[in-house]
């Protein structure tokens, strides 16, 4: 479970328009949460997975890569 806030801004007071939604969702679902979306450092975060990271981009492509090949390979449970 993770959500990228994008790049959408609140048209009234220009602040970005996801973060409240993901920052709340992680009050209340992170302690249960068995992975967390960012789990060390600056950006640490049960929920946001900001894609505007190049390194997030590669990261979640390659995922996305080994989990259709684990489909098509029937490794999937």
């Amino acid at each position: 479970f993770f959500a990228d806030p994008g790049s959408g801004f609140d048209e009234s007071d220009g602040e970005r328009y996801w973060d409240g939604y993901i920052d709340a969702w992680a009050q209340r679902y992170g302690r249960r949460l068995k992975r967390k979306a960012v789990s060390g450092g600056a950006t640490r975060h049960a929920v946001m997975w900001d894609m505007r990271d190049r390194r997030r981009q590669q990261t979640f492509t390659e995922a996305v890569d080994r989990f259709y090949r684990d489909v098509l390979e029937r490794q999937v449970p």
